[in-house]
């Protein structure tokens, strides 16, 4: 099969010419050139589609032509990532228009993380999905029925295929699992880990959530009906001794959660009942018989200690499991290297929450290092998000009459009040947005006003920090959106908005397609 690689040289044009911003003037023209086509796509990586009587092509953001028109019956939603683009009118592109793979007809193409399909097992797999993702692209590409040829690129070079096969891939990472042989990689699949002993890592049941799962840096696996933790290249990072029906909760910093859980199949039907926690690190238990949760905060593991209710020890005892360990009714603070510290004080910047029991319910203050109150309420941990690390939800019982989380900055000890589940957190949490910074939103209600779009790794920062600068509100009852430039006020009015890729932004106004700069110029 003919292979033809992307150049550096054309992924290197394209990058820089999409990262150039463009003048009122330069977006104007553009504007004016792609007004007779039929549909007008994103940017990405300096090509955006665009289609004229069922032709496709990709024009630069010079409005210039550079891969002519003629795709038939394109989908419209794929962009260029990694200096590929794929669909079943031609299979995979570079930049310059340049068929990759494969040859002959395209029956169905699939590229990952873009597509959800139960059938293929996708959503074990997915790539590229948090914000440190190795720029790896998985494309499975079925020419005829019954046979597909999965191809794996890394900044569009081509790595190796896989006839019928996925491979075992980090969801957190993008990383594929490979064995080092004589200084080569040789990339895993999952029927080759079947043959080297480990069980099915899709074969997942409703208590089962050890097989197969992902960590940050890691895998989980199964072997010999026990789960272990392997490195992307193979070498054990904890050793096979984790019971199948067990939970190996998180790997942070060369340290293994593990949840010791037990299942419960009276008349309620199957259910997990975790007991308690397990602190693993450099393939040894430091800490055991832990409560069963953990809130990790900067470089702590916080365990508030619980006292079970009758019901949940009644469960436990149709088990057989006499009781609960007293190591885990009590409140416990370690670092990431197991040495148990203070646990009635967590470090938040150069602030601290202090702990108070009262009534058997854990509260906590929100002191500076003196011990004056920086927040006058009993506040209540909620949540550590996942970006980072960094931020910590608390509640107070002002914020929960106000619908609202108070996000603390673990590392610099800011605070903000921001009403739940707003979008703004994914900003936050990607380190796009910092709480010191959200002052000079607050002139906008946050409950209202929302980013062009959630936080997408896939985008560049800059189009990141555009798509919060830019917020938009949907007006009720009409399909139209409202978009306000936060620093400039400038409000203005659009049928159909999409979010800044490649520091631009698609809008439709007077049922034509139009492009708008980083400053919201672009129409006259």
């Amino acid at each position: 099969m003919k292979r033809i690689i992307i150049t550096l040289f054309a992924l290197s044009v394209a990058f820089m010419a999409s990262s150039a911003s463009l003048t009122k003037e330069q977006t104007e023209a553009l504007n004016d050139k792609i007004k007779d086509y039929d549909y007008v796509g994103v940017f990405s990586e300096n090509r955006a589609l665009v289609t004229k009587d069922n032709k496709s092509g990709f024009i630069n953001k010079s409005g210039e032509v550079v891969i002519p028109l003629q795709f038939e019956n394109v989908k419209r939603e794929g962009k260029f990532r990694n200096g590929l683009w794929c669909d079943e009118s031609v299979g995979v592109i570079d930049s310059m228009g340049n068929r990759v793979v494969p040859e002959g007809k395209v029956i169905r193409i699939v590229r990952l993380p873009m597509c959800y399909d139960p059938a293929v097992r996708i959503h074990s797999w997915w790539v590229n999905e948090f914000s440190y993702f190795k720029p790896v692209d998985i494309i499975q590409i079925e020419t005829e029925p019954g046979k597909k040829v999965t191809y794996c690129f890394e900044y569009g070079k081509l790595l190796f295929t896989m006839d019928n096969d996925w491979p075992v891939v980090n969801v957190r990472t993008g990383e594929v699992l490979s064995i080092t042989k004589k200084g080569e990689k040789e990339y895993l699949g999952e029927e080759q880990v079947k043959k080297q002993g480990f069980q099915s890592l899709d074969d997942y049941n409703r208590y089962n959530y050890c097989a197969g799962r992902a960590l940050r840096e890691c895998l989980v696996m199964k072997k010999d009906g026990k789960c272990g933790v392997v490195d992307m290249n193979f070498n054990v990072v904890c050793p096979f001794i984790i019971e199948s029906t067990d939970i190996i909760e998180d790997y942070i910093d060369g340290t293994i959660l593990s949840k010791k859980c037990v299942i419960d199949d009276s008349g309620l039907g199957e259910q997990v009942l975790p007991l308690t926690m397990t602190i693993y690190r450099n393939k040894r238990i430091l800490v055991d018989k832990l409560y069963k949760e953990v809130e990790v905060y900067g470089k702590y593991l916080f365990f508030d200690g619980y006292s079970p209710s009758s019901t949940y020890i009644s469960m436990l005892n149709e088990h057989g499991i006499q009781g609960i360990p007293e190591s885990a009714k009590q409140k416990k603070l370690y670092t990431l290297e197991g040495k148990e510290v203070n646990p009635m004080i967590i470090p938040v910047g150069q602030n601290r929450l202090r702990l108070i029991v009262k009534d058997e319910r854990s509260s906590w203050m929100y002191e500076d290092a003196k011990g004056n109150a920086i927040i006058k309420e009993p506040l209540y941990l909620k949540d550590r998000q996942f970006f980072g690390k960094r931020i910590i939800e608390v509640e107070s019982e002002e914020s929960e009459r106000e619908i609202s989380h108070i996000c603390i900055d673990v590392v610099t000890g800011d605070t903000a009040w921001i009403p739940e589940y707003h979008p703004i957190f994914d900003y936050l949490n990607a380190g796009i947005l910092k709480i010191s910074e959200l002052s000079k939103y607050r002139t906008l209600p946050l409950s209202q006003y929302l980013p062009l779009s959630k936080y997408d790794v896939t985008t560049s920062p800059k189009d990141n920090e555009l798509n919060v600068k830019f917020m938009n509100k949907e007006v009720d009852g009409n399909k139209t959106y409202m978009i306000k430039n936060v620093e400039t006020g400038v409000e203005k009015e659009f049928k159909e908005i999409s979010s800044f890729s490649d520091e631009l932004l698609r809008v439709k106004y007077n049922d034509r397609w139009y492009f708008l700069n980083d400053r919201g110029e672009g129409i006259k």
